[in-house]
């Protein structure tokens, strides 16, 4: 955990040296990201045009080995972030909603320790968007799941926070009109296209499937392109394949909340490209 007690002084001033920093880091993003990203994007619409979800990590990475090809900046600025916090690994921006976060993942000793703290390790409503020791850093597992919280309509001053807005894709055109997210990390920026969101019972996933077996990982996938669920919206012609593609879930609580329910949203990812 990179915060002790000694480090919880001076707090208002620290929080609001935050605020600032994540209104700048947002502003940034909201202007930089997709123009950064216009080449990661342009494979990852070829890769939906097809009807599948994956796109070979080597052949997105392909072009930026070219000693011709310049990188593009990324728009995150990873050390200013980990100098706060060495717990922040990635950021996660998906367009059409308020989620534009870091992302991070604590000690064996709280995994769900951001669940309840916020950056700077101290206690908080909202929390932070995390995940849990089971998942690589790296997203190279098969599936990947982001955690963040839902606050009830009738709190104004909370709804729109952590994974609020994710709710927003129970709404048909918006989930037609909004098909991609974003996930950055040092040195690399990962594109998902959204396949499917929709209302889940409150098992542990990862803890609940084994993931190591081909045969349940295209069960669970055969699930998140069509799923059961009264409340879902889904991806039409999409299709996920157990050896090669790679999904990350982004869970909530339900609104309102129904205490054994999760909301949903999946992306799989379609283009991976190195930035500076």
């Amino acid at each position: 955990m990179a915060f002790t007690p000694q480090n919880r002084i001076n707090r208002a001033e620290r929080r609001s040296n935050t605020s600032m920093f994540w209104c700048s880091m947002r502003a940034v993003l909201l202007a930089c990201a997709l123009c950064a990203l216009l080449g990661g994007c342009a494979n990852a619409a070829d890769a939906s045009a097809s009807g599948t979800g994956s796109l070979a990590a080597s052949d997105a990475l392909m072009a930026s080995d070219d000693l011709s090809y310049e990188l593009p900046e990324n728009p995150i600025d990873f050390k200013a972030l980990q100098e706060q916090n060495s717990d922040v690994y990635a950021w996660i921006y998906v367009p059409g909603t308020e989620v534009n976060s870091p992302v991070l993942q604590s000690s064996p000793d709280d995994e769900d320790f951001y669940l309840t703290h916020d950056i700077h390790g101290d206690e908080s409503d909202v929390g932070c968007i995390y995940s849990q020791l089971v998942n690589s850093k790296e997203f190279t597992d098969p599936v990947t799941l982001l955690y963040g919280h839902t606050f009830e309509a009738w709190q104004n001053d909370l709804k729109d926070e952590a994974f609020g807005t994710l709710h927003n894709f129970e709404d048909a055109d918006f989930f037609a009109d909004h098909d991609t997210f974003y996930i950055y990390l040092p040195g690399k920026v990962l594109t998902y296209k959204i396949v499917s969101a929709y209302e889940y019972d409150d098992r542990h996933i990862i803890d609940s499937f084994d993931f190591g077996k081909r045969a349940v990982l295209q069960q669970y996938y055969d699930y998140v392109v069509n799923p059961d669920s009264t409340l879902k919206n889904v991806r039409e012609g999409m299709t996920l394949t157990a050896d090669k593609d790679r999904i990350v879930q982004l869970s909530t609580c339900t609104r309102p909340d129904k205490f054994t329910a999760r909301y949903l949203v999946t992306g799989v990812l379609v283009d991976e490209q190195k930035t500076k």
